[in-house]
């Protein structure tokens, strides 16, 4: 049986990827149109989606932080972003079993200093939701984004029961 945090995870992963999918479909030009929500265009959201996956997972694993990828101004490719997301949902993956692992598990606090001000302190569990939720949370912006383009290739919704439907145990 799969545990909570094992379908987090996993739906993160693949309803990114299904965001990403769609995004494959369109111009360069709307990939990048500007609007009045989340990061303001699809290949910011997704970007950020990405990045925040890749910045938590060193976080929790408590190695040094890769380079943000959003710090770098440069523009990627939805299938540029998917190779990005294949790493950083596995690297993500190992940090929570890594977590999982130790003798204090989930429940083990780690400091995070964001911007030089005085280090915040967390479980590793509460970092992990976070970051799923954060995915979340602005894949809903992206989906908005999305309808203000037309596009209608993401009929069907992407969040947990349907990822259950699609991939996960009950699907095989």
């Amino acid at each position: 049986m799969e545990s909570t945090l094992d379908i987090l995870l996993a739906h993160n992963a693949w309803a990114t990827r299904r965001m990403l999918a769609v995004c494959e479909k369109l111009t360069a030009e709307q990939f990048h149109e500007r609007f009045d929500i989340g990061l303001g265009s699809l290949h910011d959201t997704l970007l950020h989606i990405v990045g925040a996956m890749q910045r938590w997972s060193d976080r929790i694993a408590e190695v040094p932080l890769r380079p943000s990828p959003e710090a770098e101004k440069r523009p990627r490719t939805p299938r540029e972003l998917l190779a990005m997301l294949d790493e950083a949902s596995q690297a993500l993956r190992s940090a929570a079993e890594g977590a999982s692992a130790t003798g204090e598990g989930l429940a083990a606090r780690f400091a995070v200093t964001f911007g030089g001000h005085e280090p915040l302190v967390f479980t590793r569990g509460a970092a992990l939701v976070h970051v799923t939720t954060h995915g979340m949370h602005h894949r809903a912006q992206a989906l908005n984004m999305l309808r203000r383009l037309g596009v209608s290739d993401l009929v069907d919704e992407i969040d947990a029961l349907d990822w259950e439907l699609a991939e996960g145990p009950q699907a095989a």
